[in-house]
């Protein structure tokens, strides 16, 4: 028997200070068991929502993840990007212009939409230093609209053909929508407000162009017709001194300065300029404004041998689309250089040779950026230089979403630094507003579900207001009209 009172206590401590140890490894062991379990379970049930949130409903196409890592195969129809004196085979073509489409006495069926508009999902804008916004890096359904359109961007309907427009003070218009909206663009007003003016492509002397006019908070105030009696009104574009130029597509069609502004003297006396000649099948304008007092206008036709004319005005103002001024005519040349010649006969054989049925068009710095619907291709023109390239629309994708079908009407935004062109999309399964980026990649904005209620028809009037808060788009058949902002409240790249 140990009778050493200090060692029995030195042994008693020891066992303690071994059992202490013992226990306080084992709650280290159990918490660290416990954490890890607790970090599988949020990791999954956090994966779990973004998959149903990026997950198609059942009753809609799917969305078409597939993205190319290399630029689309051209077939041997389309000419190469650096035509040769002589195509290996030219696009099929008619001598007439492209065939306008089939006007009955209503548009096709107006698609349910719910009204007042929807806002799905939330937003909840920030005051946060700008983001660079990336286009179709996933497409979320919204069913309401009908359409699927990038993450962190929302959209909601605020007009439709053939129904009144509803005012911010609750109020309605004395007028119903104008059907078969088209070309459209953005003038500002003195008091902070804007006018969306929109294009009719109606048949018959029934087209024209109208006016959606918005308070400087972005609301609407009124609505209002702005030219009428004319034909088939396609495209158009803005003018430096704030008015909107809109071409008849048609034969012997005709270029239109409106003037959008109520208090200007010509607000109620559209005139036909100089732009169109004799008259054409005219589709878009663009302008060079850099010497303002000799402005130069590009304007595109939808002929199979359309010529690409420009205007260089002797002067600025309304006035310059009306008085003076000298036209001439794109013509290609061989090593992918063009040059501006008198001869219309010499523009209209490169055109019918190289850049048939031309759409939309688009200057900024000494380069103009346009598209034919019929090769499918981007030409852009250097100025400077006076040589040029050319690409497939949407040959090289980013993200979700396609760009098969024909290109129409292009705009720039944001071009001083990152040279952003929206294109629309005329047919396919799901038309859309597409994006390219100064590296020549393509992204969708937003898109009809494939297959969805706006199949075949076409995405039109592409326009920002003056603080490019506010995208506008519409599909021309179903005549909707969609307002789209971004979540966090920033400005559109």
């Amino acid at each position: 028997m140990d009778t050493n009172p200090e060692a029995k206590v030195i042994l008693q401590h020891e066992q303690r200070r071994v059992e202490s140890k013992s226990r306080w490894q084992k709650i280290c062991l159990i918490t660290g068991w416990f954490t890890a379990f607790m970090f599988f379970i949020i990791t999954i049930t956090l994966v779990g929502r973004q998959q149903k949130r990026n997950n198609i409903p059942s009753n809609t196409a799917t969305v078409d993840t597939t993205v190319p890592v290399s630029p689309i195969v051209l077939t041997t129809n389309e000419p190469s990007s650096s035509p040769s004196p002589e195509p290996t085979i030219s696009p099929t073509m008619t001598n007439m212009p492209s065939s306008n489409p089939t006007r009955s006495a209503s548009p096709s069926s107006i698609p349910s939409v719910s009204y007042p508009p929807t806002s799905y999902p939330s937003a909840f804008p920030s005051a946060a230093p700008f983001t660079l916004f990336t286009y179709g890096e996933s497409l979320y359904t919204d069913p309401n609209l009908g359409i699927q359109i990038s993450d962190g961007l929302t959209a909601k309907l605020i007009a439709r053909s053939k129904s009144r427009v509803t005012f911010a003070n609750g109020g309605r218009s004395s007028s119903v929508y104008h059907m078969y909206m088209d070309g459209a663009g953005v003038t500002t007003l003195p008091d902070g407000g804007y006018v969306y003016v929109s294009n009719s492509e109606d048949d018959n002397g029934k087209a024209g162009v109208h006016g959606l006019y918005f308070n400087k908070d972005g609301e609407i105030t009124d609505y209002k017709i702005l030219l009428s009696g004319t034909t088939w009104n396609c495209g158009g574009g803005l003018s430096p001194w704030n008015t909107w130029v809109s071409c008849e597509e048609q034969d012997g069609g005709q270029c239109w300065q409106v003037e959008p502004d109520p208090n200007k003297p010509n607000h109620n006396a559209p005139q036909v300029t100089l732009l169109g000649g004799n008259g054409g099948n005219y589709e878009s304008v663009a302008v060079d404004n850099t010497y303002t007092d000799k402005p130069v206008f590009f304007t595109t036709e939808d002929n199979s041998s359309g010529e690409l004319r420009r205007f260089e005005a002797d002067g600025n103002g309304w006035d310059a689309l009306h008085v003076g001024g000298q036209t001439t005519y794109l013509q290609f040349l061989d090593g992918n250089r063009f040059q501006w010649t008198t001869s219309l006969s010499a523009g209209r054989n490169s055109a019918a040779r190289y850049y048939p049925n031309l759409e939309g068009i688009a200057y900024h710095n000494s380069t103009l950026y346009f598209v034919s619907k019929v090769t499918k291709r981007l030409y852009i023109l250097n100025l400077t230089d006076k040589t040029y390239t050319s690409e497939r629309t949407g040959s090289s994708w980013v993200g979700q979403g396609a760009f098969n079908s024909q290109p129409d009407q292009i705009i720039g935004n944001d071009m001083d630094k990152r040279k952003f062109i929206y294109f629309t999309e005329d047919g396919g399964k799901g038309p859309g507003v597409h994006v390219r980026d100064r590296q020549g990649r393509y992204y969708t904005m937003v898109r009809g579900v494939p297959g969805g209620r706006y199949s075949g028809d076409e995405t039109v009037g592409i326009a920002f207001s003056p603080d490019r808060k506010k995208f506008y788009f519409g599909f021309q058949d179903a005549g909707v009209l969609i307002e789209v902002t971004r979540n966090d409240g920033q400005v559109f790249n």
